[in-house]
């Protein structure tokens, strides 16, 4: 499994999002291509502590559930509704919208990379490790590039 800390990875996303197009429809699920980036701007927020998220009590929790989701599992397609959480940068200009994704997938990335960073907790899986935010950042970026047809 890939993770962005990998900077092969990085650069794969990154090249995704530059052929995304602001009026790309999604293969599933009700958001638009830029509040699917402000999505991600928010999902990045969230264990950089950027934004504050209470933790919600969930089986993901537990490291052997959690595991599977990350790793294993297929993920629903628009079968999940997005937490209010990571729905809370709106959409602006599509360029800007691209550029803040540029940033916090940077700000992200760079954090992973420093010796003993610390992150904030997910409000469904709990604390985890540097290597699980790097997959499960992955892995979501991935779903919704895909999402996107790119």
């Amino acid at each position: 499994m890939p993770s962005v800390f990998d900077p092969a990875a990085e650069a794969a996303l990154r090249h995704r999002v530059a052929r995304l197009a602001p009026d790309a429809a999604p293969r599933w699920g009700r958001m638009h291509a830029a509040q699917m980036l402000c999505h991600l701007v928010d999902a990045f927020r969230v264990p950089l502590g950027e934004i504050s998220t209470p933790e919600k009590p969930s089986p993901l929790r537990f490291f052997p559930l959690r595991l599977l989701f990350v790793h294993a599992l297929p993920w629903p397609r628009g079968k999940l509704p997005t937490m209010p959480v990571f729905q809370q940068t709106q959409p602006g200009k599509w360029e800007d919208d691209r550029q803040a994704w540029d940033a916090a997938l940077a700000r992200f990335a760079a954090h992973g990379r420093t010796p003993h960073c610390r992150w904030s907790p997910h409000p469904r899986f709990g604390p985890l490790s540097t290597w699980e935010w790097g997959h499960l950042v992955y892995r979501h970026v991935d779903h919704h590039l895909t999402q996107f047809g790119v």
